[in-house]
């Protein structure tokens, strides 16, 4: 078996931009829940906490696994080596 049809937890198939995206708006939703008053649906705040986790982990790891599922690859081909 070789090493190309390993598969392999941590494969990297998000962009630059789109980890950028992700990061950005991971930011956003935790700043809206550290600022939105506790009156609001605690259960929806913690919703949007836990979408910003995982919306943090997909920024740093550069690994979208609903990307994996759909075949999905916003990174850039590196050039092919003959």
């Amino acid at each position: 078996m070789s090493e190309e049809s390993d598969f392999k937890i941590f494969v990297t198939n998000q962009s630059n931009k789109d980890r950028i995206i992700r990061a950005v708006i991971a930011v956003v939703l935790i700043l809206a829940y550290l600022t939105i008053p506790s009156s609001v649906n605690n259960t929806i705040a913690l919703i949007g906490l836990g979408v910003a986790g995982v919306l943090i982990f997909n920024a740093i790891s550069g690994n979208c696994y609903i990307y994996r599922m759909l075949g999905i690859n916003t990174c850039p081909l590196p050039d092919a080596q003959d």
